[in-house]
């Protein structure tokens, strides 16, 4: 008899919830809910109810962090009103909405010059050192310029298809 055939236990949603909190925190993506439901060890279902009760504690006690769903996916992140507060502390860098700009092409794109990239976007460079710095992409000298390429970390951190 499988667990879900005798339901799943208080201890064993207990440590799911645990499990999924941690794993929300940590993930520099967002998750879905079949991620969440492998890693945890219990149904897709049991999920749902796990960010419901998480969602709801968060907002309970007015929480810094605001867990936010969107299709079959979740993410944990700081609340934009305290963000400004501690965003130095962050161990990967936080993307402000035009840096996010220059992300997204890279991101269609996959790979581009940085004199294209520097010709669209006045915050390029920024964005460029930022995402080499984590590792988010390769940059190799091309003529008189570099081309920037996307790694698979870009794709797991922003949650992009690989081109």
């Amino acid at each position: 008899m499988s667990e879900e055939d005798v339901g799943t236990t208080g201890a064993n949603l207990d440590r799911a919830r645990r499990i999924v909190e941690a794993a929300l925190f940590l993930s520099p993506r967002p998750l879905t809910v079949r991620e969440l439901s492998q890693r945890a060890g219990v149904s897709p279902s049991d999920i749902l109810k796990i960010l419901d009760d998480i969602g709801k504690r968060f907002s309970d006690v007015d929480s810094a962090l605001v867990l936010e769903r969107f299709g079959s996916a979740v993410r944990l992140y700081v609340a934009p009103d305290v963000l400004p507060l501690v965003r130095d502390l962050a161990a990967v860098p936080e993307f402000s909405d035009r840096e996010l700009e220059v992300v997204a092409y890279i991101a269609l794109k996959g790979s581009v010059l940085r004199s294209e990239l520097r010709k669209l976007y006045r915050s390029a460079d920024r964005v460029i050192e930022k995402l080499r710095s984590m590792g988010a992409i390769i940059t190799k000298k091309k003529g008189r310029t570099v081309e920037v390429r996307k790694t698979e970390l870009f794709d797991r951190y922003f949650g992009t298809v690989r081109r």
